[in-house]
């Protein structure tokens, strides 16, 4: 995923967020988000507002919120009203915050993996990364990933609970707070099974 400063987004993630630093480069740096292996890129110009999702254990989402408050001010909702969010539809809970580039991260504990119960908080790893197009359902027949949950036009998840794309319109508002619009950026996705998907951000 792209970066506007390398260096300010290594410190963030390393220093403050307590992800591992794996290896690195004058361009790159490679983080261990729990199971997940992400790169970070220098990019000019910067990148568009991201939307992406940490798996946490489903068991710690009261020692999730002390943990996060401790490091970043929580994201509240439009409203200002609301910086815990229950998701019943989805059997889970989440809090929400942004990262230097302003990307909209979420910690989100989902209660029907129970083999995320943990013993003390971690990050497990990333399980959503938000995917903007003009064409929601068209892009995803194209995918051919099973649908999460009841989507819309303009708004459709595919995947399950441990990896996610999330389908959003372009222009739509970015939640919890919707003081950003979702806009095409590019980014690139392996899975553990070897499957990979790239989107050129266009």
């Amino acid at each position: 995923m792209g970066t506007a400063d390398l260096e300010r987004a290594r410190l963030f993630w390393t220093q403050i967020m307590g992800l591992e630093e794996l290896s690195s480069g004058s361009d790159f740096v490679v983080l261990a988000a729990g199971e997940t292996r992400w790169t970070l890129t220098q990019t000019d110009p910067p990148p568009a507002i991201a939307h992406f999702a940490f798996n946490i254990p489903e068991n710690l989402f009261d020692e999730a919120v002390v943990w996060l408050q401790e490091r970043v001010p929580l994201l509240a909702s439009a409203d200002g009203h609301e910086t815990l969010f229950d998701f019943a539809n989805w059997n889970a809970h989440a809090i929400y915050f942004t990262d230097p580039d302003g990307n909209i991260a979420e910690l989100i504990a989902r209660h029907t993996l129970p083999s995320s119960r943990r013993d003390s908080f971690e990050i497990l790893g990333i399980s959503e990364i938000g995917l903007v197009t003009d064409d929601v359902p068209g892009t995803v027949a194209q995918l051919g990933l099973p649908a999460y949950r009841q989507g819309s036009p303009q708004f459709q998840p595919v995947g399950d609970e441990e990896g996610l794309l999330i389908l959003v319109q372009r222009d739509r508002p970015w939640y919890p707070d919707n003081r950003h619009t979702a806009q095409p950026i590019p980014f690139s996705v392996t899975l553990a099974n070897g499957a990979a998907f790239s989107d050129s951000g266009g």
